[in-house]
């Protein structure tokens, strides 16, 4: 073989080389990364999140409380569907803000209780609230609460699965008592922004999200628990928004699927006999601020602004980007001993 034959044959195993070992560095090959959902901010031995917990749907990491939204996806994609609307619907059919745990409190005031700060009492009642502040988890705004016949409407308790969407999903065919059990259900409660909840009214996860992003994930996750708590149906429509997500109003948002658990977290799956642990592997942990969102006008209570769930780097990138540098270098360092060697063979045997 001439020197030529030689140095060309060399030449194109190092491009070669050089070319496979790029291929395999390259971010174009790597899987997409998982998002990192913020922690739940609601206080979870006094919120509707203790049924979350109760169902297997959310996992404490590092003293936090984060939504598995592999575990609520899978119980989403189990919901029964329906394609259309029953009639005859009255909210009057649903007797809401009695006292169906006997306490003594109504309703509103037990969830006003369970979901404000700083709360007082009217004098001599245990039950009444007149002033309180709610950390609103749809707005992500401080709202201050003081009851009267003009102020009383700054909170709100909301429905998270609306009485009519309920009806639609077969609430129609219950009893007054269960009707009245599912009004009343603090599970189904929260205390919300007044603007928001009205805005909300009867719509469900294609038509309407809390413009906070950081509850999407636990908004998403209560509503799949109560569903399925109930046997309720909903729309196939709804059913994609709570798993893939969708869009409203041009501004899109995440599914419950993507609510994924941080690394190191462990599932508990609930059981009465034995208690099963899987540890999960997740993408790498990452910090999510939350940034309240200022006040909105019942026009404009869809999501307006990016979700806050950041982006963890793909372990696949991780293994292909700068650790797959020594990898290059090393192919590339290999062709061009060979073509040395080659060389001087070349030489001696002239």
């Amino acid at each position: 073989m001439s020197l030529s034959s030689t140095l060309r044959t060399a030449t194109a195993g190092a491009f070669l080389a050089l070319i496979a070992s790029t291929a395999i560095a390259s971010p174009a090959f790597a899987a997409p990364a998982p998002a990192v959902q913020a922690p739940i901010t609601l206080d979870v031995a006094k919120s509707n999140v203790a049924p979350l917990v109760e169902s297997g749907f959310a996992s404490e990491v590092g003293g936090a409380w984060y939504v598995d939204g592999a575990a609520v996806a899978a119980a989403a994609e189990g919901l029964r569907t329906v394609n259309s609307s029953q009639t005859g619907y009255d909210r009057d059919l649903f007797k809401h803000w009695s006292d169906p745990d006997g306490n003594g409190c109504d309703a509103r005031n037990d969830m006003l209780q369970r979901d404000l700060t700083n709360v007082v009492l009217r004098d001599g009642s245990d039950c009444i609230v007149e002033r309180g502040t709610l950390n609103d988890p749809y707005t992500g705004e401080a709202i201050p609460f003081t009851r009267g016949v003009a102020t009383s409407g700054a909170v709100q308790i909301d429905h998270i699965i609306p009485l009519a969407a309920a009806w639609t999903g077969g609430a129609n065919e219950w009893d007054a008592t269960k009707r009245e059990a599912f009004a009343n259900d603090p599970m189904n409660l929260q205390a919300a922004e007044g603007r928001a909840n009205s805005a909300k009214g009867m719509r469900l996860a294609s038509e309407w999200m809390p413009t906070n992003t950081a509850f999407h994930c636990t908004y998403l996750a209560q509503m799949t628990n109560v569903l399925k708590a109930y046997d309720l149906a909903i729309t196939p429509i709804d059913q994609d928004a709570i798993i893939n997500g969708g869009t409203i109003n041009g501004v899109s948002f995440a599914g419950v699927s993507s609510c994924a658990l941080p690394a190191g977290a462990v599932v508990t799956a609930p059981s009465a006999t034995t208690v099963e642990t899987v540890q999960v592997t997740a993408a790498p942990e990452a910090t999510s601020t939350t940034v309240p969102v200022g006040a909105e006008t019942p026009a404009a209570v869809a999501p307006t602004e990016a979700s806050p769930e950041v982006e963890a780097e793909s372990p696949v990138l991780a293994t292909t980007g700068d650790a797959a540098l020594p990898w290059t270098l090393g192919l590339a360092g290999a062709a061009l001993v060979a073509l040395t060697a080659l060389v001087l063979q070349h030489r001696r045997k002239a």
